[in-house]
């Protein structure tokens, strides 16, 4: 019996220094808000949200500024697309719109897009940024979001979970 209560006492001093990890890994969590349209320039987002349709957009089309404001919640530029979105022509474009604007999986933040005399190639690095939303509100003034990757790695699961932040986002300021 000795033997039993030192083992289960042994067994037990052991367990008691191992400790779950907490897992900082987030949790893939679909957006249930409410109905987002959203306008991509470039490859359109490989999500299946039921609240979130996504509709191709151009530059030519991004240019009608009221028509764009009216008819989504948001636009979004991909990737493939950031190096011709960093055109001077399109920085007063983006200051017209009166819905946020995102730019997707870029390393050099909002600004290169939307101030004179910065571009994408020489602006700063911005750490841990995959992705950056810009809003202008009044003639000064702007709102604007960073999003980052969770422990800045880029898996499935963590790309999810910045969209869904950054359709949080659209529907707060849609409100």
């Amino acid at each position: 019996m000795k033997k039993l209560l030192f083992g289960s006492l042994i067994a037990a001093t052991a367990l008691a220094g191992c400790g779950s990890d907490i897992s900082k890994e987030v949790k893939a969590s679909s957006y249930d808000g409410t109905y987002l349209n959203i306008g991509v320039i470039g490859e359109q987002p490989d999500l299946q949200e039921k609240n979130v349709k996504f509709s191709t957009l151009s530059f030519e089309e991004l240019e009608d500024t009221n028509r764009v404001s009216s008819k989504f919640d948001a636009v979004f530029i991909t990737k493939d697309i950031l190096k011709q979105a960093d055109e001077e022509k399109y920085i007063k474009v983006y200051r017209k719109l009166d819905v946020p604007i995102f730019f997707l999986e870029t390393t050099k933040g909002f600004l290169p897009f939307v101030f004179e005399n910065l571009t994408y190639d020489n602006a700063s690095e911005v750490n841990d940024a995959y992705a950056s939303g810009y809003l202008l509100e009044k003639k000064d003034s702007y709102r604007y979001w960073e999003y980052g990757l969770n422990n800045n790695q880029k898996n499935d699961k963590n790309v999810k979970d910045v969209y869904s932040r950054i359709f949080e986002t659209i529907a707060e300021v849609k409100e």
